[in-house]
């Protein structure tokens, strides 16, 4: 791997300090809700079954994010560090180019040596072209390569268009009509002309159904849907009124307990705000609101509608889940079906980490070492050997 996904950068930076309520968890109120939900999925409810699934699965999904968030700090040191490393790597490598160019015309080398550096020299140039300050190499490669570079990206950025236009087209379906496509640049650009096309028709169909007169059963649909998100909106302000009783520091005295009350205060009211709903009841359960060896004393109204807010904060969760992984998740190749976790990521970054210094390290010795020409020609001429031995092995 030779290069980060950008957004991966500033994404691990903003998520080194995530807000602590969206996956704290406090140790008394963990084993009480897990006491309450395996409680629940001893019952023979359905809907008692669920909240304890549901349970279940907020808490895993917290604690995935609290591993990456934890590992965010060291993810961005390691990338950091890679970054720093394959920059020192790209400005030997240029100075080893210019270096070689230098002695190419040396009196000490002859034609097939001359040759030998020629290949060096476009391979190395031609890797670090389009990097930011190389290209002064781009004149050295053209005179080396006896070619443009700049013809050879056009024309490989068109043969990359066509071939993404015949996969479009073989694969999805679009029609490109008469748009020009040449490049990948208007490829793209007619793509995301389709796409806002078709985002703008998906738009003007929703608000066509929107003005269609709705039948009497619409009307009852919506209008239940509608009272059972007041009722679902309900639930929660009742937990959350709960808390604020039990926790308001103005009725407090001791300002010790004061000050605790204060700062559960902010979680409850931080909790709140996220509809974080498996938070607040861990902050009732430790209040001892709640007792979780008699949770069958919960109404099941009151658990349905802890299980409408439950599954939506895991919709919730994943979607923040798949935000955090999704760059690493392509660069290492492993779509969502498959697990990911930090340990994986930061040992491919430190694996990265190590080829490239390694590579470094080869390449600062060759600098030095061939300042002087006759060392250049010694190591030419070793290659040679080598070059016929693979060639007759490839014959054989």
């Amino acid at each position: 791997m030779k290069h980060r996904p950008e957004q991966a950068r500033p994404r691990a930076a903003s998520r080194a300090a995530p807000p602590p309520d969206r996956t704290a968890t406090t140790g008394g109120a963990a084993t009480g809700i897990q006491r309450l939900a395996a409680g629940r999925a001893q019952g023979q409810s359905k809907v008692q079954q669920r909240f304890a699934r549901l349970i279940k699965q907020v808490d895993q999904r917290k604690q995935r994010l609290r591993a990456w968030y934890d590992a965010q700090p060291a993810i961005h040191r390691e990338v950091a560090a890679y970054h720093a490393e394959r920059e020192r790597y790209r400005r030997t490598a240029h100075d080893l180019v210019c270096l070689f160019d230098r002695l190419y015309d040396h009196a000490m080398l002859n034609k097939i040596e001359r040759a030998q550096l020629r290949d060096t020299i476009c391979s190395l140039a031609s890797d670090l072209l389009g990097e930011p300050g190389c290209e002064d190499l781009k004149p050295i490669y053209n005179r080396h390569a006896r070619s443009d570079f700049d013809a050879e990206a056009e024309a490989d950025d068109q043969l990359q268009a066509q071939m993404m236009r015949m996969m479009m087209e073989d694969a999805l379906g679009v029609d490109f009509g008469d748009a020009d496509v040449s490049s990948t640049e208007k490829l793209h650009a007619f793509a995301a002309e389709q796409a806002e096309k078709m985002e703008q028709s998906r738009a003007e169909a929703q608000a066509r159904r929107a003005q269609r007169k709705k039948s009497a059963r619409q009307l009852a649909k919506d209008a239940e849907r509608e009272a059972e998100s007041a009722r679902t909106g309900k639930v929660l302000q009742e937990v959350y009124r709960r808390l604020a009783v039990a926790l308001h520091p103005d009725l407090e005295q001791d300002p010790t307990e004061r000050a605790r009350k204060t700062e559960l205060m902010q979680q409850v009211n931080v909790a709140y705000e996220a509809k974080d709903l498996l938070r607040l009841l861990e902050l009732q359960l430790a209040l001892e609101q709640i007792d979780p060896d008699h949770a069958s004393e919960v109404a099941e109204d009151r658990l349905r509608r802890y299980n409408t807010i439950l599954d939506q904060q895991v919709k919730e969760l994943d979607g923040e889940l798949l935000e955090v992984e999704m760059p690493w998740r392509m660069e290492l190749d492993m779509p969502p079906p498959a697990r990911l976790v930090p340990p994986q990521v930061l040992g491919r970054i430190r694996a990265d980490l190590e080829e490239v210094t390694r590579e470094h390290a080869g390449m600062r010795r060759d600098l030095e070492a061939f300042q002087d020409p006759a060392r250049l020609k010694a190591q030419l001429r070793a290659m040679r050997p080598r070059r016929a031995s693979a060639r007759r092995d490839l014959f054989d």
